[in-house]
């Protein structure tokens, strides 16, 4: 009896969502196409300038489908030849449907003549030593300059450069929209006898367990800064353009 019953609700019940289906037929089919857009970035990903050097965006080209759609492609942040740091430039197109395509530049711009600019580092930590890591200096007032990573790197693109994520950029010097931030950021002081002073470090991922600074120096005939930490260990960084 019970598995008669049993049987008897699940036949109802087929029926019932058969009939749903059937009545219901236009809320839950959706026959539109959309043709997603495609951007490909035209030149290279990541440029290496040197601070008035001619350069010209090449820019991107979009499509939908088989349309060509460059000219709806929006740019945000901004590259600036003629100023040492580092940006990133993100290249976004949009279909009728809302979804979107993105594609990134980054733009290094190395300055010999002064302190603001894009750096190459190479810091050493106990054992462990990294190097090639971007590092950018942009002033802020006087003789006052952000730097983007007083560690040089060491974290953020040495040891745990998986933890940066898809959506990390450049803007006016700072790495932003990383998923784990890593970077050690601080406000620096360039001073009359080219020492390089630690003011106040951002806030950090890991804490308050912040370094001590030795000592600090630029050298503006080779554009290389020192920096020296105890950090538990010896802790040194070399930014070089």
């Amino acid at each position: 009896m019970k598995k008669s019953l049993l049987y008897s609700l699940m036949a109802v019940l087929s029926v019932g969502a058969f009939t749903s289906c059937n009545d219901d037929e236009d809320q839950f089919t959706d026959t539109r196409v959309t043709h997603y857009a495609i951007i490909e970035l035209l030149g290279d990903e990541e440029v290496v300038l040197q601070a008035g050097e001619d350069w010209t965006d090449p820019g991107v080209k979009a499509t939908i489908g088989d349309q060509d759609v460059s000219d709806r492609v929006v740019v945000t942040g901004h590259a600036d030849a003629n100023e040492g740091g580092i940006n990133s430039l993100t290249y976004t197109v949009t279909n009728d449907d809302g979804f979107s395509a993105s594609a990134y530049r980054t733009v290094y711009v190395y300055d010999k003549n002064n302190f603001q600019s894009a750096y190459d580092a190479a810091s050493k930590y106990g054992t462990r030593a990294y190097s090639g890591n971007p590092v950018s200096i942009v002033k802020v007032k006087g003789n006052v300059y952000h730097i983007s990573d007083a560690l040089g790197g060491f974290y953020a693109f040495g040891r745990y450069p998986s933890y940066l994520g898809a959506d990390w950029y450049w803007a006016d010097g700072y790495l932003l929209g990383a998923t784990y931030t890593f970077s050690l950021g601080a406000f620096i002081r360039l001073n009359d006898d080219n020492t390089v002073e630690v003011l106040q470090y951002d806030d950090w991922y890991f804490g308050t367990d912040l370094p001590e600074q030795l000592s600090g120096s630029y050298d503006p005939a080779t554009g290389t800064i020192s920096l020296e930490y105890d950090f538990d260990a010896p802790f040194s960084v070399t930014l070089t353009k």
